[in-house]
């Protein structure tokens, strides 16, 4: 039977290997994200057309259903989203003459879009995950970071509605019961805050064991493990 000053030296032994295969795994983790984060945005870049058509469904999709009287249809010129309302402003503009036109909005959702590329570089760069695994976590990252830009352009188009657009457009904003302090404060979290924080707690939660093992967190609970066996120990001593 192993007496206390054995079962602390075995601790105290797991716990500097583990150290050093936390500093080894974290060194090789930075290495490759250095490497494949700058390709992950060229990709994420050169394929932007694409990743935006779902944003520019989803966002037609919520505002037609929103407010079907005050906006159209949602174009997409390359990765830029226009979208088109039913406002028309009631000053003229140079040119225009008698002629009435609504007022189009431009935003655009690569802004908001990083994430992907983002948490693409961070998946693809831990070290001997399985293909499978980084494509899975890279789909449904795909689809969160969707979300985000949807979120991100449909407040920046309002913020321009409400605020830029006019009188005419700001009480057609008004009259959905939107104020401009909730606008403000939601471009903010959009623009700000959403796209920044969003990718990286995601990989985190994904790849929650990988974190545990490289901050340490694993070893507490393995120390704890063999506190209680210390203690077991002591008990059967002092029964014998």
């Amino acid at each position: 039977m192993k007496n206390d000053t054995e079962v602390t030296k075995e601790i105290g032994n797991e716990t500097a290997a583990s150290e050093n295969y936390s500093k080894h795994v974290i060194k090789d983790l930075l290495i490759s994200a250095v490497l494949f984060l700058p390709l992950c945005f060229f990709i994420w870049f050169y394929a932007s057309t694409i990743f935006v058509i779902p944003v520019k469904y989803l966002l037609q999709l919520i505002l037609t259903f929103w407010q079907p009287e005050l906006f159209s249809a949602v174009t997409q010129i390359n990765y830029h989203l226009s979208i088109e309302t039913l406002i028309f402003p009631s000053n003229s503009f140079a040119g225009q003459g008698d002629k009435l036109a609504v007022l189009d909005v431009s935003v655009n959702p690569m802004l908001y879009g990083y994430g992907l590329a983002v948490i693409s570089g961070l998946v693809v760069s831990i070290p001997g995950i399985k293909f499978a695994k980084a494509a899975m976590q890279i789909f449904f990252g795909y689809i969160v970071v969707v979300l985000v830009q949807t979120f991100g352009a449909f407040w920046e188009m309002i913020k321009h509605l409400i605020f830029e657009a006019g009188p005419d457009t700001t009480q057609a904003i008004l009259d959905t019961g939107l104020t401009p302090n909730l606008v403000a404060l939601m471009y903010q979290l959009g623009y700000l805050i959403i796209p920044a924080v969003v990718p990286i707690a995601y990989w985190i939660l994904m790849n929650n064991d990988f974190i545990s093992e490289i901050t340490g967190l694993n070893n507490i609970n393995k120390r704890n493990l063999p506190k209680n066996k210390v203690s077991e120990v002591k008990h059967k001593e002092e029964q014998e």
